[in-house]
Formats: structure tokens, sequence, C-alpha cells
């Protein structure tokens, strides 16, 4: 598997993977994604800021991870374990049809080296309270549970943070 930088011909496919991620959270009565978000200008938005980064597996789009260090300002209610500086992953998808390959945990692997390699050992991020998947993969790949916060949904969001030293 590849991970590179994510471009605008992605977007196609990273769409596709959203539409199948947001029926399958429909079905399971999660709606941190829904059919208004994530949308294409968000994913569009990462490409130009060169903060989107795209798994290529067997040859096609597999998924797709924002890393950077834009932060939601319901964060500051969270109970992080350090403060500033950090990297924040965002909108991690992978393909529903091929998951169970590794790929959502490569992906994050890949943002923590990434933060490493800009010189920073702590990242951030947040699910739904409603996304048991979401929080498992978290918490297999390390990260603790940092607090809760309140955003744009009826229920709350986990924060999780891991100390990349």
């Amino acid at each position: 598997m590849e991970i590179r930088k994510g471009t605008k011909d992605d977007l196609k496919e990273i769409m596709e993977i959203v539409q199948r991620t947001v029926s399958i959270m429909e079905s399971e009565g999660n709606d941190q994604w829904n059919r208004t978000y994530p949308r294409k200008e968000d994913f569009l938005a990462d490409v130009e800021a060169s903060s989107l980064y795209t798994a290529i597996f067997e040859g096609n789009v597999a998924g797709s991870i924002t890393v950077d260090q834009i932060q939601a300002e319901e964060y500051k209610n969270a109970s992080w374990r350090k403060d500033e500086p950090c990297f924040v992953f965002h909108r991690l998808a992978v393909d529903p049809e091929i998951r169970g390959e590794g790929i959502a945990s490569r992906l994050i692997a890949f943002a923590e080296d990434h933060a490493v390699n800009n010189g920073i050992s702590y990242m951030r991020t947040d699910t739904y309270s409603l996304n048991k998947k979401a929080q498992s993969l978290f918490e297999k790949n390390g990260y603790g549970k940092a607090g809760t916060i309140f955003m744009d949904r009826e229920n709350p969001f986990y924060c999780y943070d891991k100390l990349l030293d």
C-alpha cells in the first residue's frame, strides 16, 4: 500500500467512499457523517492546504486522512494530556469494501510519522460518541480518551490524544 499527497483527481473516489461510509453509519444509527458532511469542498480545501493524504491499495484509492494543526474551537474544552503544539487528524475514511486490511491503522501511523518528521510528538483527534468503530480503532492504535466535547450534533464527541515520544 502507498500513501501519498491527495490530489483533486482523488476526490471522486474519496467522495464515493464517504457516501458508502455514510450509508453504513446511517444503518448503525450514527450521524457523525451525513449527507451534508463531509463535502467535496472539505476535501478540496484539504488538497489546497496540502493536508490530504490518499491511501492507494492494489492500484485504487482505498482511503484518505487529513493531517494538519487545525483544531476545532471546542477542543479548548477537552482534558488534553499536553499543551500545544500538536498535529490533528480528521476525516479518516477507508473504503468499506476493503476494511480489515489495516488501512486505517496505516493512515494513522502515517499521520504520526508526519507529525514527528515535522518536529511534533503529539497527536489529537476526536470522534462522535456513537462511532464505536472509530473509538475502538483509536484505542487499538494507542490513543487515550481526553475528554468529551459538544459540537454540531445532539450527542457528544470524544477527544483522543497520543504522545509520540
